[in-house]
């Protein structure tokens, strides 16, 4: 299933790939082509993609970005040679030189098999040596096996080139299905099950609910009820002398009386 899902991948790429390469250096120039109305909207607000100016010309990019593209490119056309398995180098003599998996020889464990061709169980893989090793890692059907799904899978990715550039050098698509216009539709299911999900939450619970009704109902809580306070206790501040001493005699009254009265009582 694995192999399937990345055979159909493969294919998939090739073609439009292939796609990007017709309509990018076969045909005519496109770049000043006004494009229909349903394609000028596709959801960026705010940005005009096709105010394009009458004497636009394409032209190189930067060192900035030509240089890591050119050695993106030397690698990826190169950097294969360093893993060629052994079913591929065979073919030639060149044996096994798969400098990536002996790379990776002292990481990853090597398991043999036994004299039925099953994997060599816990106990049994201490007894198996590396000449039988190497015959397992080599076993002729398998190699077969190997050479026959790439064969397979390199035929199935030049047919979606070859299928890709006969279909798109006459056929262009130009109108886009509403579908791959919309993205598969993903930034909608994305934005309805996601993001407005927690955006909504964020808004009316942990803002409106917390932020604004507890945090501050309870600073503004604390600051009204210090200001009602302050507003009770201000009246008795009349601002007269005569009222602040009569307070004062009173206060001093009842200081009095209460020592009188616990004194006759302690007396009596």
């Amino acid at each position: 299933l694995l192999w399937v899902v990345g055979v159909v991948t493969a294919v998939l790429t090739a073609v439009y790939m292939t796609r990007m390469m017709v309509m990018t250096f076969w045909g005519s120039e496109r770049f000043h082509d006004e494009l229909p109305d349903e394609h000028a909207d596709h959801g960026d607000d705010d940005e005009d993609h096709h105010a394009i100016p009458a004497d636009f010309h394409p032209h190189e990019s930067p060192w900035s970005m030509t240089v890591p593209l050119v050695v993106l490119a030397v690698l990826a056309t190169v950097g294969g040679l360093v893993g060629i398995p052994y079913a591929v180098s065979s073919m030639v003599g060149a044996g096994d030189i798969n400098v990536f998996e002996h790379t990776l020889e002292p990481v990853i464990a090597k398991v043999g098999t036994d004299s039925h061709g099953g994997a060599a169980t816990e106990h049994g893989a201490e007894s198996v040596t590396p000449a039988a090793a190497e015959h397992a890692a080599h076993d002729p059907e398998e190699i077969q096996n190997e050479r026959l799904l790439a064969g397979l899978s390199l035929l199935l990715a030049v047919c979606g080139v070859v299928g890709g550039f006969v279909y798109f050098k006459k056929n262009p698509l130009k109108t886009m299905p509403r579908v791959l216009q919309k993205k598969w539709y993903l930034d909608e299911i994305y934005n309805k099950g996601i993001v407005d999900p927690i955006t909504n939450l964020s808004r009316k619970g942990l803002w409106q609910g917390f932020d604004v009704g507890f945090v501050d109902g309870t600073v503004n809580g604390i600051g009204s009820l210090v200001s009602e306070l302050g507003s009770v206790a201000r009246r008795i501040q009349v601002g007269f002398v005569r009222s602040y001493a009569a307070i004062i005699l009173l206060g001093a009254l009842v200081v009095v009386g209460y020592f009188i009265y616990y004194g006759f009582k302690l007396i009596s």
